[in-house]
């Protein structure tokens, strides 16, 4: 019963009780009233007018309570209603490591360490990811670039020129937390149409995405597109060659080459599909620091076609990370080379690498990166090139330095911990540097 149902109710209580007094007793009108039955229906009228009276107050106050009641209710609703609503923007957690290059050394010790543990002949790389490893898995989502392939014993395992890594290695990525493995770079063709291909079918047995090594035409025109706490992150991979190595006529692999036709076109579908599109590109020149043409051309093309995030390698050095403006206003973060994460190479310079962290973070309509940060990796090896490990730069001590592997191949070759802190800041921007990156020392 609403309101309006209420008080005509009461309206209708009210003139039924009035009419009642009108009665005489017997319920006939008589015309003619003796003294008793006067007095009889005195009594009777003050007792009904009494009740009459009793009874309105009960059913005026009843339907106070309910007009109140409702009032209350719809008071309540209308508060409900307009309560403001706070929805959490969708995130994702992101990191990017640079180049893992399998020497000799590295699978000799994952021999040495899988030996020890009573494993056989087989190899354990767990141990150069002992100090992050715990840092990576807690990641939504980590990148690193494969640069060694894995084609399988058959090949025989081999280093510099041409690369065949233990396939063990994929385990410890994979257990460290990585993702998204790319394999588009200057030694993708070292094994041979066959090794590669054979490198492809592993992978695809793995729980990551493969990015960079496509079956045929139609594999390479899809974008890999991983989704992360329900935002869409796809992944696109080119590198600028393959060591003069060539795909011979007759197979159907195809070898991302750096092309802005097809990075056009490539870039337009993936932002169909996805929130935010990620580069993988091999480009620059091996050991050069300067950022070259060819890295300042398609960092263009790459900004200019909507690309959010750029991750750099091949130069085996770190360069710069920038903000990069296309010609519609789109910003694109570039990391124009994320170093080494691990190798035996021969200079103090080739150990930095960097861990590029970032949010993907979605907002209704508004999508963009947040808390991006270059984080310095450091890798170290003893004079005997065992002892290898990731650790961050922060953590590399003096005492360190002067132990470092480098030095057996000159000792020019090695740096003081504050030599390398002065070589990272020089090159990266401090507003992309953690907090406790340490300072120039005075």
């Amino acid at each position: 019963m609403n309101v309006k149902q209420m008080t005509a109710a009461v309206l209708l209580l009210t003139l039924g009780m009035t009419a009642g007094g009108c009665r005489s007793v017997s319920g006939q009108d008589t015309g003619t009233t003796t003294a008793s039955q006067a007095g009889i229906i005195a009594d009777t009228q003050t007792a009904e007018q009494t009740t009459e009276a009793a009874e309105t107050v009960w059913v005026t106050e009843a339907v106070t309570e309910a007009v109140t009641e409702a009032e209350t209710e719809t008071e309540v609703m209308t508060e409900a209603i307009t309560e403001p609503v706070i929805i959490e923007p969708l995130r994702a957690s992101f990191a990017a490591v640079g180049d893992a290059i399998v020497h000799e050394g590295i699978w000799m010790e994952a021999q040495k360490t899988a030996r020890l543990a009573g494993q056989g002949e087989d190899y354990d790389f767990s141990h150069l990811f002992r100090e992050i490893a715990d840092d990576i898995a807690a990641y939504d989502l980590s990148f690193i670039n494969q640069e060694t392939l894995m084609a399988g014993a058959a090949y025989g395992y081999s280093a510099y020129p041409r690369f065949n890594t233990p396939r063990e290695l994929a385990a410890a990525l994979i257990d460290t937390g990585f993702d998204v493995v790319n394999i588009a770079n200057n030694h993708m063709m070292d094994m041979l149409p066959e090794g590669l291909a054979a490198t492809i079918d592993f992978w695809d047995t793995q729980p990551v995405t493969l990015i960079g090594g496509y079956k045929n035409t139609e594999d390479y025109n899809t974008a890999r597109i991983v989704t992360v706490n329900d935002i869409d992150i796809a992944f696109l991979s080119y590198c600028y060659g393959t060591n003069g190595l060539s795909m011979p006529a007759g197979y159907d692999m195809i070898i991302p080459y750096l092309d802005e036709a097809v990075i056009r076109a490539q870039t337009a579908a993936a932002k169909e599909a996805a929130d935010f599109v990620v580069v993988s590109v091999h480009w620059g020149e091996d050991s050069y620091q300067p950022l070259t043409e060819q890295q300042k051309t398609f960092a263009e093309i790459f900004a200019d076609c909507g690309v959010d995030v750029v991750v750099g390698h091949h130069p085996h050095l770190i360069q710069p990370v920038e903000w990069i403006e296309g010609r519609d206003g789109h910003r694109m973060l570039c990391a124009y080379s994320l170093g080494n994460f691990f190798s035996l190479m021969a200079k103090a310079e080739n150990m930095v690498g960097g861990l590029l962290s970032l949010d993907f973070v979605v907002e209704g309509e508004d999508k963009r990166l947040e808390n991006v940060q270059f984080i310095p990796t450091f890798f170290y090896y003893k004079t005997t090139f065992f002892g290898q490990t990731i650790l961050y730069q922060k953590d590399y001590t003096e005492a360190l330095a002067k132990g470092h592997g480098v030095q057996n191949y000159a000792v020019s070759n090695n740096k003081t911990a504050a030599e390398l802190i002065a070589y990272t800041r020089g090159l990266i921007a401090e507003e992309f540097l953690p907090a406790d990156f340490p300072q120039n020392p005075s």
